[in-house]
């Protein structure tokens, strides 16, 4: 990178904290490539962290593997109806590539910078995947870089639900970027992730690894399938059905405990040197304020206030209200969020409670 280029951006946060908005903004800047969930999906919703961010050098056909393989629990998901929001592709009756399955960057990635997204993964492929062996880190410039050259744009900028538990991987593959994080009331994040299908698909996988300790979407191993309750047992992907999904009882405190361990454990490895923190409700309150700073932070030179009020005009309000809950479940979730407040208040960002 020359001296004279800004620097790449990732944006992190627990997921459902507001940053697909983010995603969006940046797209409308003319000198940004937005890249959208390219590590949500890379990792299949973080089940294939370690696949996706190896230690030792791999060949390029092995990267297009993380980044164009078809990964097991989104295409559960699609071939059951339960489509995220944030999934842009394919098409509303495509049966037969739900059949096949879905690459990881055309779910989003690729649908959020061009609605011909399929050309641009096969151009992808034709040019990455000869690459000799190298650091993943290597493979992922050279996938930003190609895009930057296909769009015209100076830098990049990365945002994906939920990164902010590989932070401590992001800042070792990256040693050049800078990171926004972006984060939002616990409790209203706890709500909307026990309703959204990917943190429910999330959270149901983590559970079912905790005991079978085995990843039943990677491993046929079933001899400690004694362990799991029958509702989790029917969420095997051998037994999945979408019915028993939204029957698993997900509770919102669940979410919290959840919530509260991210930011605890992941706001203590973002570098404070190169990190800004955004809150949600800043940016609901004051967009106009919160989005010129997040412009000054990337870098880019001169303000763009065109920009600013494009970017402005996306913010809407935000749905989830912690206060409605019923008061027992309201102070459940109150005290699993306690942690994940305080490890923020620690780090100088503060929250009524």
């Amino acid at each position: 990178m020359s001296s004279g280029e800004p620097r790449p951006v990732i944006v992190v946060g627990t997921g459902r904290c507001g940053s697909t908005l983010l995603s969006h903004m940046f797209r409308a800047h003319p000198e940004l490539l937005s890249v959208s969930e390219l590590f949500s999906f890379a990792t299949d919703l973080g089940g294939r962290i370690p696949q996706a961010f190896p230690a030792q050098p791999i060949t390029g056909a092995e990267f297009w593997q993380v980044v164009g393989g078809r990964h097991p629990r989104q295409n559960l998901l699609l071939r059951h109806g339960l489509r995220m929001p944030e999934v842009l592709f394919p098409p509303t009756g495509s049966d037969d590539m739900l059949a096949r399955g879905v690459p990881a960057l055309l779910l989003t990635t690729l649908p959020h910078l061009d609605d011909q997204p399929e050309p641009l993964f096969d151009a992808l492929e034709v040019a990455l995947s000869p690459r000799p062996p190298a650091l993943i880190g290597d493979h992922y410039r050279a996938l930003f870089r190609s895009l930057q050259d296909q769009f015209g744009r100076r830098t990049w900028v990365e945002r994906s639900g939920g990164t902010l538990r590989i932070v401590a991987r992001l800042v070792e593959t990256f040693p050049e970027a800078r990171f926004i994080h972006v984060v939002r009331d616990g409790r209203n994040t706890a709500i909307s992730m026990s309703q959204h299908v990917g943190f429910r698909m999330a959270l149901i996988c983590f559970s079912l690894l905790e005991l079978l300790g085995v990843d039943p979407f990677e491993d046929p191993d079933r001899s400690e399938i004694d362990d799991l309750p029958d509702d989790l047992a029917a969420l095997l992907p051998e037994h999945f059905t979408r019915e028993a999904f939204w029957s698993y009882d997900l509770a919102p405190s669940l979410c919290g405990h959840y919530w509260s361990g991210e930011i605890r454990d992941g706001v203590a490895q973002l570098p404070r040197d190169r990190t800004l923190t955004v809150r949600y409700e800043d940016l609901l309150d004051s967009p106009a304020a919160a989005i010129t700073r997040l412009e000054a932070f990337v870098g880019l030179g001169a303000p763009n206030p065109a920009w600013v009020d494009r970017a402005a005009g996306m913010v809407g309000q935000g749905r989830s209200d912690w206060r409605s809950l019923p008061p027992a479940q309201r102070d459940e979730l109150q005290r699993a969020c306690a942690t994940g407040f305080e490890a923020l208040a620690a780090h100088g960002v503060d929250y009524e409670r």
